[in-house]
């Protein structure tokens, strides 16, 4: 069976990305292309980008309401994400399409296509003399550690009058991450590019502490689940509130992603520096500028 044959127009999503990811692993061996390398799925995401069927959308972070800054009210952070809306299935979600992209010049090719995107929507945020936020952009930690990625970074900001501090180069967690991260070798492409380094979705099972405080980045993304049983929860509460302290001592900026009510923003308020993320204050939406204006 292919691993399209899986995407069954109207299924629910859940059923799409677990059977899409099951497919992709499944068919790996047999589903190859032999010319280029890539499976069945890999090759339906490498034309959608050729025919333009993938589009960003765009979630906030805040400070929490009250806490006095310069971004009050407004984004202090956003995350650019990427939806492909297939001509037969509709629009689906990274989980369903993102996670099987093992190809390296696949992966390569979709961080390319979040950093024109983002760039071009910032071009036109700076016209407009709107106020501008860093951007989050999520790439494989192989692909943020080329150095032929980081000089795109630089030919694409430049082309878009875009300066590169405002692009936040994001890699997902997970041990391969973390070693790579820790080496400042390997991400002196992107100092000298000019971009903020993040690692997003941490705590979610990959992390290492023992590399924690040997990780070059400027942010850290906690993962949604963390919050899930926030603040109901006393022995989460527990967990939480170490993972802030000690996160706030190394001097890194934090997101918290998963903040979906008003008892999870009352509790995070005792971390004034956190940057709040979650449906309780928006959802992904298109449109840079919208995102950027939008005010709590």
């Amino acid at each position: 069976m292919h691993t399209l044959d899986y995407l069954q127009p109207f299924s629910p999503a859940t059923t799409l990305i677990a059977r899409a990811a099951c497919a992709a692993q499944n068919d790996a061996d047999d589903s190859r292309d032999a010319s280029s390398g890539l499976s069945e799925l890999e090759s339906r995401v490498r034309d959608g980008l050729r025919a333009g069927e993938f589009h960003l959308v765009y979630q906030g972070a805040y400070r929490a309401p009250g806490v006095a800054s310069a971004t009050s009210g407004t984004p202090a952070r956003l995350e650019a994400q990427v939806r492909w809306t297939h001509p037969d299935y509709g629009l689906l979600l990274p989980g369903i399409f993102m996670m099987p992209l093992d190809h390296p010049q696949l992966a390569l090719d979709m961080a390319r296509f979040v950093v024109d995107g983002v760039c071009r929507e910032l071009r036109d945020c700076l016209a407009a003399r709107l106020p501008l936020r860093p951007v989050a952009i999520t790439v494989p930690a192989q692909v943020a550690i080329l150095g032929s990625f980081a000089e795109d970074l630089v030919r694409v900001a430049a082309l878009y009058d875009v300066p590169a501090h405002l692009l936040d180069i994001e890699v997902a967690d997970s041990a391969e991450a973390a070693k790579l991260l820790s080496l400042r070798t390997l991400t002196a492409g992107l100092r000298d590019a000019g971009a903020g380094i993040s690692l997003g979705k941490w705590g979610n099972g990959a992390s290492s502490l023992a590399l924690l405080g040997t990780l070059d980045v400027d942010t850290i993304t906690l993962a949604r689940d963390l919050m899930a049983t926030v603040p109901r929860d006393s022995r989460a509460n527990v967990v939480m509130t170490a993972l802030m302290d000690l996160l706030h001592a190394l001097d890194v900026q934090v997101v918290v992603n998963g903040v979906d009510t008003d008892a999870q923003l009352q509790w995070l308020k005792r971390w004034p520096q956190a940057l709040l993320q979650g449906s309780l204050f928006s959802r992904p939406q298109a449109g840079l500028a919208s995102v950027l204006t939008r005010r709590l």
